[in-house]
């Protein structure tokens, strides 16, 4: 015998919703963290929100603070005394499993605090070198010379020594390195080099160049010249290099000229 059951379909759909509610309420509190950690991602980048820039890992920790919050307030119901002890224990277990983890957010809350670093600084983290673009949550972003981006823990600034390349003028060195000229005597080569570092249009007037004599692949006849001049700012560290290189050339090529001065 057969017996027909007659299905509500508001029942039906609020039985659905009941079931999906949580995976939305889950999800949405997921997704809203992500976006705005994403966004103050995007915000350390930006060179017009460098006042911000400090408090990002402060930030970080508001927002997911109260999300994780109400995140185990869904995970875990209300419990007992016996049952929190657990949990607790499960929660240190967890917090000492991720310690690397917590001790680079920490670190980053202390470094923000402080304002050691800021946006734009040219820094050197162990072998590491580069100007300050990105401040996260976990790590810090250095961009090298070549465009290149490194990620640098919080936990390596503490473990490494920190060098700022920026000086009291917020002048940075640039290196450059070329063989000396065959027929121009090494001293009078790098007195060349000199002067023309400091005739730079891109070179600071508060530090004079320096120049050193190094041997190439260890022949002491044969010889090269590095030469560090001084930027009033790093975004012109591929202008100066083009603009010594231009001198140099033009510099050697009239010294080269003059047989009076050639050896």
């Amino acid at each position: 015998m057969l017996v027909a059951l007659a299905i509500d379909p508001l029942s039906a759909s609020t039985s659905l919703i009941a079931r999906l509610f949580p995976v939305v309420y889950i999800g949405g509190l997921v997704a809203l963290g992500l976006l705005v950690s994403f966004v103050l991602r995007k915000l350390a980048t930006v060179e017009a929100f460098r006042q911000v820039h400090p408090w990002i890992p402060l930030l970080h920790l508001a927002v997911w603070l109260p999300l994780v919050w109400l995140l185990q307030h869904r995970f875990v119901p209300a419990a007992s005394g016996a049952d929190w002890w657990s949990r607790g224990l499960w929660l240190l277990v967890f917090a000492v499993a991720a310690l690397p983890w917590l001790r680079s957010v920490f670190l980053g809350v202390v470094f923000a605090v402080e304002a050691r670093y800021k946006i734009g600084d040219d820094l050197r983290i162990g072998d590491v070198e580069g100007r300050l673009v990105g401040v996260g949550l976990r790590a810090i972003t250095l961009r090298g010379l070549a465009g290149i981006d490194a990620t640098i823990p919080y936990e390596r600034l503490l473990r490494e020594p920190v060098v700022r390349l920026n000086l009291g003028e917020h002048d940075t060195p640039c290196d450059l390195t070329l063989d000396v000229p065959a027929g121009i005597a090494p001293a009078r080569a790098a007195e060349l080099a000199r002067q023309a570092a400091a005739l730079s249009r891109y070179a600071s007037p508060r530090r004079p160049p320096e120049v050193f004599l190094a041997p190439r692949q260890g022949s002491a006849l044969d010889l090269q010249l590095r030469v560090r001049g001084y930027l009033y700012d790093r975004e012109h560290d591929d202008r100066f290099r083009s603009d010594l290189v231009e001198r140099l050339h033009a510099a050697f090529t009239a010294e080269l000229a003059a047989p009076h001065r050639a050896l």
